[in-house]
């Protein structure tokens, strides 16, 4: 009964054609994909510190093979070289000075910052959480937090000015034998997109108020700790402090840990980002 079942249905089901792919994926392309994929499974849309640590620490992997494996590569260079895409490395170029620019500024804007965190720290400890004695110190920081985020803020705005003002060409598959340029071209652009997108992250992680950062963002943690050290909470007509000085230290400490383990990935995908502008600049040059 089942093999006569079997055999009705296969006389009704339509003969399907099988379809290959117009083009094989070239392994380097493939191997790109997949670290491509690791980064975008990340999801930034809710970013937390830790997240934003991976991804820089994926992003300088990615470098790694990119300048090595694709670049670097006999086939890497012979592509390079190749007259249509002369407009693809110069545009590369010009993105590696904003990547450089973006990278060292952040960097430079993080590390004011820890500084800021620890002189609080430094404050609370020596008087021992008095509150009247440590008002100016939490006056600084409150007021250098400020100037912080709307110096991230205007990072963020400039990098996306930048990008609506350009646009990557577009390199032409013209036969067969051009498949490594198309390769080497597509993954130019992606790595630059990617850098781009994780950038953009870190700004708004940096850039986000208290109220935007919910219970992730440890900026805006340590920013509600504040108000409640200083401020305190009304219970019926009195005011109750809620956060006493050792709980602000271990969550001074926590943010300046989170920040310092970005620092350092950012100072790794520096020296990639820079690696990878001499790489291009040597394709070019004479």
């Amino acid at each position: 009964m089942a093999e006569s079942f079997s055999s009705a249905a296969t006389t009704h089901v339509p003969a399907r054609s099988i379809s290959l792919p117009t083009r094989l994926i070239h392994p380097k392309e493939q191997r790109f994909e997949e670290e491509l994929k690791k980064i975008q499974a990340l999801n930034f849309s809710s970013s937390t510190s830790s997240r934003i640590q991976l991804g820089l620490a994926k992003l300088v992997h990615l470098y790694d093979f990119v300048n090595e494996q694709v670049i670097c590569s006999p086939q890497g260079q012979k592509a390079l070289h190749l007259c249509h895409l002369t407009k693809l490395v110069e545009h590369a170029l010009d993105e590696s000075i904003l990547l450089l620019d973006v990278s060292d500024i952040t960097r430079d804007l993080i590390e004011t910052f820890m500084e800021q965190i620890q002189d609080l720290q430094s404050a609370l400890r020596r008087r021992r959480g008095d509150l009247s004695n440590v008002q100016s110190e939490i006056q600084t920081y409150i007021t250098f937090q400020k100037k912080f985020k709307n110096a991230a803020a205007r990072q963020l705005k400039s990098l996306a000015r930048t990008q609506t003002k350009k646009k990557s060409p577009v390199i032409k598959q013209s036969s067969d034998l051009d498949q490594h340029s198309s390769m080497v071209s597509i993954i130019l652009r992606q790595s630059n997109t990617s850098t781009i997108s994780i950038f953009q992250s870190l700004l708004q992680f940096l850039s986000s108020s208290d109220e935007n950062q919910k219970e992730n963002g440890e900026i805006g943690c340590v920013e509600n700790s504040i108000i409640r050290f200083v401020y305190g909470r009304i219970i019926g007509r009195k005011i109750v402090k809620v956060i006493d000085a050792q709980t602000m230290l271990g969550r001074l400490a926590m943010l300046n840990l989170s920040l310092e383990a970005i620092k350092d990935e950012l100072s790794y995908l520096s020296r990639r980002l820079i690696q990878h502008r001499a790489s291009l600049l040597n394709i070019i040059t004479p």
